[in-house]
């Protein structure tokens, strides 16, 4: 592990949390804020699963769940250790994703080792290639649609879908294509982009007015049980 916040009121709905922040990622995201975690993470001084557990169990009357973040955390080989230790103490479990390693969220998932995953729409299926940065763009961009459809379909797990709303990848061609990925969804949430500290030079790109990102949210409620801006 390469980061540890020990707590947190936002991040697991209305549970209080401790975050685990997993390095690296097959992504390259122009609009992440977690650089260090996505370019640097082996020059990051590594936390101790273990160790991180082990204050949670001491302070158990005051927790309620871990949420699993990076990077990606789904290119960890051990963390599926990690996470059925966290549910042997009796801790409710929140996967961060991309999407992009169906088979090791299917596996979790069905392990019960995860309570909750909220997947990061980066854009339309269309944009995706520029965004992905190891591995087979096709590849990748499959196991994303596998993901979404699972989620969406097969029961076994609650989630949401969220998405920062970055402006190159949210044109008029990229909405249509978002609501057809979201269509029937549960739950689908907005943010707002930040030019600050990002991975790539984002800087010439104005951030949508709070009336815009209200016109985006009200085109995409008919697709979704809920949509909101975070």
């Amino acid at each position: 592990m390469k980061g540890w916040q020990k707590t947190s009121f936002i991040d697991f709905g209305e549970r209080i949390s401790s975050v685990f922040f997993y390095g690296g990622c097959n992504f390259r995201c122009p609009f992440c804020h977690n650089t260090d975690l996505v370019l640097n993470a082996n020059k990051l001084p590594e936390i101790v699963d273990h160790v991180a557990i082990e204050y949670l169990v001491k302070k158990k009357t005051l927790y309620d769940g871990v949420c699993i973040s990076g990077g990606e955390p789904t290119l960890q080989n051990n963390l599926k250790d990690v996470l059925e230790t966290i549910k042997e103490n009796g801790f409710a479990v929140k996967l961060d994703t991309n999407g992009s390693r169906f088979d090791v969220l299917e596996g979790w998932i069905g392990a019960g080792l995860v309570d909750y995953v909220a997947m990061d729409i980066k854009t339309s299926y269309e944009k995706y290639p520029q965004v992905i940065s190891f591995g087979d763009p096709a590849e990748l961009l499959g196991n994303v649609k596998q993901t979404v459809q699972f989620l969406k379909t097969s029961g076994q797990v609650d989630y949401e879908f969220r998405s920062t709303v970055f402006p190159p990848y949210f044109e008029k061609s990229d909405l249509v294509g978002i609501s057809e990925i979201l269509e029937g969804a549960k739950r689908y949430y907005l943010q707002q982009f930040s030019p600050r500290k990002t991975l790539g030079n984002t800087m010439g790109v104005d951030a949508f007015s709070e009336e815009k990102m209200e016109a985006i949210r009200n085109y995409f409620k008919p697709f979704v049980e809920v949509c909101e801006i975070r």
